[in-house]
């Protein structure tokens, strides 16, 4: 592997634009169902306090956005790239992926793009109007202890080299956000393009507890998390830089679709980013000693019927062995693909 470079530790934050964004998709029938077990209480008086504005033009057209694909991560990059609510702009580009997500329901792309500025200008009137950001200032301590919480959970994070060191790249800075409005047990990575560079966000609900409780104060559920979602902040762009390349993983979802849509999925690049975050996040695991608990990582996985989970440990196995001739994950991603011929 290559030599680990020292990473300043990630800041951890929490962020307004992604709170507001996501009391949007609350706000929908849509959101309203994710996670309506374990609702932390912030979550619930929001939903209490912005009830007359579910008809806003925002909320409605980020029901229609989820109900098309353009999924929570989709909104969470939105949310990440935008200019500070209630400006009606994006500070950094959208990645591929998100714009042919938009492109695909729309019908054409300049269709989608003007659809998404739409959109932007919906959020940010919303802003104006529904006033979230007295909401969000009034429970400021609320989110101060999350943060704060959620820091001492994550640690050092020294593996984080390790991941750098795994995939041959690395970002600009990386950047932990707690949420208190995302449904708790959500997470995402992502990974957004910069003038000086790529910076890698993991973004994080409250963690459920064996007890139902709501906590950002587990540290076990915390390094496991932001791994995994840091996993795929570099994962993402890989793959939607190698799509050509994993045109044979297209098709041998397509001869399984209907097994994978039983696991809810519609499109086959998300499946098997799901497969390669899981796999490698073992391979890590392996690496690091635990060959065991990755072993077992991996049959839960197929058990549950990711198939491709064991073709692709094989194969990783292979790229770790030889990283004088792939440098970079990127490099050697073709060469995963034709597995799949």
């Amino acid at each position: 592997m290559n030599t680990m470079r020292n990473i300043p530790k990630p800041a951890v934050v929490w962020m307004p634009n992604v709170e507001i964004f996501m009391l949007l998709v609350n706000l929908t029938e849509e959101g309203a169902r994710y996670q309506t077990k374990a609702v932390h209480p912030l979550r619930r008086a929001a939903w209490l306090r912005f009830d007359p504005s579910r008809r806003a033009p925002a909320v409605v057209e980020t029901g229609r956005l989820l109900r098309e694909g353009f999924w929570l991560d989709a909104i969470m990059e939105l949310a990440l790239a935008a200019e500070v609510l209630p400006k009606a702009s994006l500070a950094y580009p959208l990645s591929r992926d998100s714009v042919q997500r938009l492109v695909r329901e729309s019908g054409n792309g300049e269709q989608g793009l003007s659809r998404l500025n739409r959109y932007l200008e919906m959020a940010a009137a919303f802003t104006l109007d529904a006033e979230p950001n007295e909401f969000l200032r009034a429970h400021a301590e609320e989110y101060r202890g999350a943060v704060g919480d959620l820091e001492n959970a994550l640690g050092e994070m020294e593996w984080l080299g390790t991941v750098e060191s795994y995939f041959g790249t690395e970002h600009r800075s990386y950047l932990c956000a707690a949420s208190l409005l995302m449904p708790a047990g959500f997470a995402f990575g992502l990974s957004l393009g910069t003038p000086e560079g790529p910076v890698a966000f993991h973004v994080t609900g409250p963690f459920i507890e064996t007890d139902a409780s709501l906590t950002f104060a587990s540290p076990e559920q915390a390094a496991v998390g932001a791994e995994r979602e840091f996993i795929r902040a570099f994962l993402k762009p890989v793959i939607s830089r190698g799509q050509l390349s994993a045109r044979s993983f297209v098709d041998a979802f397509e001869r399984s679709r209907a097994s994978f849509q039983s696991l809810g999925y519609r499109q086959p690049l998300d499946c098997l980013e799901d497969h390669l975050v899981q796999v490698i996040q073992a391979r890590l695991t392996a690496r690091r000693g635990g060959k065991a608990a990755a072993d077992a990582m991996l049959k839960y996985d197929a058990e549950a019927g990711y198939v491709f989970s064991r073709q692709l440990a094989e194969r990783l196995e292979d790229y770790e062995l030889h990283r004088t001739d792939f440098p970079a994950f990127e490099k050697y991603f073709p060469h995963l693909m034709d597995s799949f011929r």
